[in-house]
């Protein structure tokens, strides 16, 4: 794994925090645990499209040809996988039906089977699915997905017999609107949560594209060229560097190591995992520790909002400067407090790293029972969406009633002359019983009748 690759990075090297980069970090790269990404539909394309850019394995599923052509430039070919259909012929996408997204994907069980036996996706320490929730293909291939990934990856389950295997999917904003959006998610939220309460799965990361949204507005992100970034490719690059960050921590140094098998035993926990992230810039000769990484688990959440209560695993990282003297004491300090934060088992790393001038850096990770709030928002529109669709109906339908008595020469008749169709096989006469074919047309057969 290298991160040397500006070109392949792109716009997403400007999110890194500067310990990825630096040569403590490079030097142990070999360490780092090895992921691989499905990414179903569009929206989940899109998402690990991005995972792509560090050269993890990445496979994607789509019955949109159009769609799986926006990535040529960073996933083969033949890990493009376009779901065709027999039964639904000449489809391409699904307009938001998940029912259609489902049977298209049960249509092509076959091509989800011969990703999930890649040597790629048996051999990674973790495999993650990324969906958007709210879509029609995504949310649809879901089941068929997560039911062949999840065989597979139990037979490279953890001590305890966690699962190594993961999702990360999103949730629709606000702008999105209609009923169809919510109820898919809630529908995937309830099929993420089914498989969790039966082992079959570890942690799934939820990004609220309503949170995101926020953060993107308040400061946009802009390329070293002056090109601006959409909100969404913004939220799949925060995600992307996000988790690549959180999987980098086992290569730190110091008093105190966050190591690989308690990583991998975090995110194969079955729950809801938060990630929290804050920088702490100057002025920490005298820190207030207890304050700061309280903020850190409650309100510095980077993807979506969860109550950190009933926690069922958790971490925490500190980053210090190189040239700032670490007490003896500060280990203890910090994992007292999160310990009593969070009130569970928690592991934690305290490091120095020769790229973090005059900050702190801290990572917080908690995986919880109960998915984020947006969820209860979603219900909540759902109910309203329903209500409003049902006005719109009804206001079709009463136009239409004023117009009833103006359809009289749109009936037919019997006495219509009608096109068969299309012929068959079977409409093909043997010879003879046609007795009078009709000649082609000459210029005589033709009238001047005007």
């Amino acid at each position: 794994m290298k991160i040397d690759n500006t070109r392949q990075l792109g716009a997403l090297r400007l999110l890194l925090s500067p310990f990825v980069e630096s040569q403590s970090v490079k030097d142990e790269m070999h360490r780092l645990p090895t992921m691989a990404f499905v990414g179903l539909g569009q929206g989940g394309g899109r998402m690990a499209a991005e995972f792509s850019r560090f050269g993890y394995p990445t496979y994607l599923f789509n019955s949109s040809k159009s769609d799986l052509n926006e990535h040529k430039g960073l996933i083969p070919d033949a890990r493009r996988i376009e779901t065709k259909s027999i039964k639904f012929a000449g489809l391409e996408g699904t307009d938001k039906n998940a029912q259609l997204g489902y049977e298209i994907a049960v249509e092509n069980k076959e091509l989800y089977k011969r990703v999930a036996v890649e040597q790629e996706i048996q051999e990674a320490d973790f495999v993650w699915i990324n969906v958007s929730l709210g879509g029609g293909s995504g949310n649809g291939a879901l089941k068929v997905a997560m039911q062949y990934l999840s065989q597979i990856r139990s037979r490279r389950a953890l001590p305890g017999g966690k699962v190594p295997f993961g999702i990360i999917c999103s949730l629709p904003s606000k702008d999105e609107r209609g009923s169809a959006f919510r109820r898919n998610a809630l529908a995937g939220i309830n099929l993420i949560q089914q498989f969790m309460q039966e082992g079959k799965m570890g942690a799934a990361l939820v990004i609220d594209n309503e949170k995101l949204k926020d953060y993107y507005e308040q400061t946009p992100l802009v390329t070293k060229v002056g090109m601006g970034i959409d909100a969404r490719s913004y939220t799949n690059m925060v995600v992307a560097s996000t988790l690549f960050e959180t999987s980098a921590l086992p290569l730190l140094e110091g008093r105190s190591v966050f190591d690989k098998t308690e990583l991998l035993s975090a995110w194969s926990t079955p729950g809801w995992m938060s990630i929290s992230r804050k920088i702490i810039a100057n002025g920490f000769e005298t820190i207030d520790y207890y304050g700061e990484l309280n903020d850190l688990f409650k309100k510095n959440e980077v993807l979506a909002n969860n109550s950190i209560e009933n926690v069922l695993t958790g971490a925490v990282a500190v980053l210090f400067p190189n040239n700032r003297l670490i007490s003896p004491q500060v280990a203890d300090e910090i994992y007292s407090i999160a310990s009593e934060i969070l009130n569970t088992r928690v592991n934690h790393a305290i490091a120095k790293n020769d790229n973090m001038k005059d900050q702190l850096l801290l990572f917080g990770l908690a995986v919880v029972p109960n998915p984020p709030s947006r969820i209860k928002e979603l219900e909540s529109e759902l109910n309203e969406w329903i209500e409003i669709e049902k006005r719109q109906k009804q206001a079709l339908k009463e136009n239409s009633s004023e117009l009833s008595g103006f359809d009289d020469f749109f009936t037919t008749n019997g006495n219509q002359i009608r096109n068969s169709g299309l012929a068959t096989l079977s409409d093909l006469d043997d010879g003879g019983s046609n007795k009078n074919p009709a000649p082609l047309a000459s210029y005589s057969d033709l009238d001047d009748d005007f």
